[in-house]
């Protein structure tokens, strides 16, 4: 199973995306991608906004966590998604490690309708809109004590 990490960061009701086209349509795209070495989850999330967006960000906690089935081109993938609570610079595409065409600024209440990868959309409207709002704590070592 492929694992791929994302993030949102939420500013004045809107959540940061970016967006492509594919197949001649409209897509947008939580920051992030896949885990392909032995880094911690938040290292690589930290790289990936860094390398895409060329800003440093601070991860917060877990928000969603997801399965994705395979599919013809795809493996099953496990999604998680986190939360950015600090942005460090301004945001913009960097064309060599990406093939975003744009960062873009989505109001949370549009998420429901909109084509986002992974396809989280409406449970992250939920996320924003509900009282109380939950996240899930996340803990980089859960074998602090050893192995048992």
């Amino acid at each position: 199973m492929k694992v791929r990490v994302s993030a949102v960061y939420e500013k004045s009701g809107e959540i940061l995306c970016m967006r492509y086209i594919y197949g001649g349509k409209e897509v947008f795209s939580l920051p992030g991608g896949g885990v392909d070495k032995d880094l911690p989850l938040q290292e690589v999330l930290a790289k990936e906004w860094k390398e895409e967006l060329g800003i440093k960000v601070d991860v917060g906690d877990v928000i969603l966590i997801g399965e994705a089935p395979a599919g013809k081109q795809y493996p099953r993938t496990l999604h998680i998604v986190f939360e950015v609570t600090e942005i460090h610079g301004i945001p913009k595409v960097q064309p060599e490690a990406t093939h975003s065409l744009d960062v873009v600024w989505v109001p949370i209440k549009k998420l429901s309708d909109l084509p986002l990868y992974p396809d989280v959309g409406k449970q992250l409207y939920a996320c924003f809109t509900e009282e109380p709002r939950h996240t899930l704590t996340f803990i980089s070592n859960c074998m602090e004590r050893g192995y048992w």
